[in-house]
């Protein structure tokens, strides 16, 4: 396989659609590897995405998957199996006899995969390993599969309690709608069912509450619940909360690191400017503000400049918050950067294009 990190465990401590939504939610890169059921799967995951399935399961190979949706009759499918040999796969025979055109072939993989899929996610015992690795296999086919559809799809059809109820969990668990999924719900056209259970989680509800308000039976509203728990339109209340707040201060430090940086190249072009000009510097200043975008202006107010050129980030930040802006680190990138070239446009004004330059290979060396 790859060198790359490598996870084992065994399906007694988790479920397979619970694996599923772990990659799903990471957006991760891997081989999921399954031993169950006296069998062994490969599910293969691209950026979050489901991308390929197999099986050696004997009745879940394409030939015999196209023999059971009356795709192929058995002449030919005994035709290709008489011509099979080991470095070809059946697909590629059925398409060279006729059988087969290179069209249906891709949708036969699909469907393939789609039943792996469905069969997977029932198993209750076993072992699984996940290979976090883009290494796959020269024969896998990376497929364009919805992935959330398929996976709910596969979670509907599971009838074993013992697997549903792992799934969700204890009755007092608080659920509610992940914040802004509405958009993906348009977009994977959400059974009757799926819709109704889903509306009940505009606000946080424990499972009891869902239960007693639900038409649907207990069984199939709880099997819905963990459907929607794993494409992550719903989520823990709790949980969720505190990833967002830890998300939300992820974020300020990174953006703080970014205002840090840029102010190292004020205070280096401060210092050159002073050398150069002396107290002129803050008249300087003042001139290089001017240059700023009006719609940059109401981000800086209450920033004084005239500590080295630095920019205060709380009070940044605290400005960009009171606009209501949605994208905070991009507007915070937008202000420093305008200031930046700023101070430059200003460099070449009062001292010329060879400073310009030198203050550009300067910036440039303290980015890196």
């Amino acid at each position: 396989m790859s060198d790359d990190l490598s996870i084992q465990g065994t399906l007694a401590e988790t479920t397979v659609p619970d694996l599923f939504r772990s990659l799903i939610r990471s957006g991760e890169t891997a081989l999921l590897a399954l031993d169950a059921g006296g069998r062994n799967d490969a599910i293969y995951f691209t950026g979050g995405k489901l991308v390929f399935a197999s099986s050696s399961d004997p009745d879940l190979g394409l030939g015999e998957i196209l023999l059971r949706a009356g795709d192929v009759n058995l002449q030919q499918y005994l035709s290709a199996l008489e011509n099979l040999v080991s470095s070809r796969r059946i697909g590629a025979v059925l398409v060279e006899l006729g059988y087969l055109k290179t069209d249906e072939l891709l949708r036969a993989i699909e469907q393939q995969v789609s039943q792996i899929v469905h069969t997977v996610v029932s198993h209750r015992a076993g072992s699984y390993t996940i290979d976090f690795t883009s290494d796959f296999p020269a024969d896998v086919i990376e497929l364009q599969l919805n992935t959330e559809r398929l996976v709910m799809d596969s979670v509907r059809r599971i009838e074993h309690w013992s697997l549903i109820s792992r799934g969700v969990g204890k009755l007092e668990r608080s659920l509610v709608q992940v914040p802004n999924s509405d958009s993906r719900v348009f977009s994977l056209d959400l059974a009757e069912d799926e819709s109704h259970v889903y509306s009940l989680l505009t606000e946080a509800h424990a499972m009891s509450e869902v239960l007693a308000r639900s038409y649907l039976s207990n069984f199939n509203t709880c099997r819905t619940l963990w459907s929607l728990l794993t494409v992550n339109l719903i989520e823990d209340a709790a949980s969720g909360a505190i990833g967002r707040k830890r998300a939300a201060a992820e974020s300020e430090l990174e953006m703080e690191a970014a205002v840090e940086q840029y102010n190292t190249a004020f205070e280096t072009i401060f210092g050159i400017v002073f050398q150069k000009i002396g107290d002129h510097t803050y008249d300087f200043i003042d001139r290089v503000v001017l240059h700023l975008s009006p719609d940059v202006l109401p981000y800086l107010s209450g920033v004084n400049l005239l500590n080295e050129a630095r920019v205060d980030f709380d009070q940044l930040l605290n400005n960009v918050i009171a606009s209501g802006s949605g994208d905070r680190s991009a507007i915070i990138h937008s202000v420093c950067n305008e200031l930046l070239y700023g101070w430059i446009f200003e460099i070449k004004t009062e001292f010329g294009q060879e400073l310009e330059t030198e203050i550009i290979r300067l910036v440039e060396q303290l980015k890196k």
